[in-house]
């Protein structure tokens, strides 16, 4: 696969030479940057508030433009909204993975291939720590904001804190928090969201642990 992606070619630009892969990131990325843009710029001018080329814009974040899309929320939308929510969740997560993607690209990856990501925990128990007290603050979260929805009494805990617990950890605690509050269920960038931020967690440990970066990271 990376040779026939090597064999490719490149654009010749005067002396310079960009490989045709580089050349298509650097196109869909531009595309949705300027997407996003007019994406909030038609939010803003409709009464309904509604983001309408969001959906084209989480199919482009699939395919490889997912930083523009990042980089043109910073533009229109720093604040996020419930309505762009799970183009955002989509965005971060793509990032990741097409990093990744990138870095495996670039030869960024050890030889011998180990996929018992779990082994990390197993072996350095104070990653584990940290991870089961992120996932115990992000259940207890979910918790919280159950409650008040259903008492309808103080202030509600922001989507945004539940996604950022979920994205630094707390995802395995935020999906039982969905189920055993049935919180949050009905909502796109929770019931897709978050089981979507595990698979981007695991692809980055799985990553983690065949990097050359870390070569003993098993010991």
């Amino acid at each position: 696969m990376l040779d026939m992606i090597n064999n490719l070619g490149s654009l010749n630009i005067g002396s310079f030479q960009i490989p045709y892969p580089v050349v298509y990131l650097a196109g869909i990325n531009l595309l949705t940057f300027l997407l996003q843009i007019i994406n909030g710029a038609i939010k803003n001018k409709n009464e309904d508030g509604k983001y309408y080329l969001s959906p084209v814009l989480i199919i482009l974040s699939v395919l490889g433009g997912p930083l523009g899309v990042l980089l043109g929320s910073l533009c229109t939308d720093r604040k996020g909204c419930k309505e762009n929510m799970m183009l955002r969740v989509t965005a971060f997560c793509m990032t990741l993975i097409w990093v990744i993607a990138v870095l495996i690209w670039l030869g960024q990856i050890s030889a011998t291939h180990r996929f018992a990501f779990w082994q990390i925990f197993v072996q350095h128990r104070i990653p584990l720590y940290v991870l089961g007290g992120i996932n115990l603050i992000t259940l207890i979260m979910f918790g919280i904001d159950k409650f008040k929805a259903v008492k309808e009494s103080g202030s509600r805990i922001p989507v945004a804190v539940l996604l950022i617990l979920c994205g630094i950890g707390g995802s395995i605690g935020g999906l039982l928090g969905m189920f055993i509050f049935r919180h949050k269920i009905r909502k796109s960038y929770f019931i897709v969201g978050v089981p979507l931020i595990i698979l981007t967690q695991v692809a980055v440990l799985l990553y983690l642990i065949n990097s050359p970066w870390f070569p003993n990271i098993y010991v």
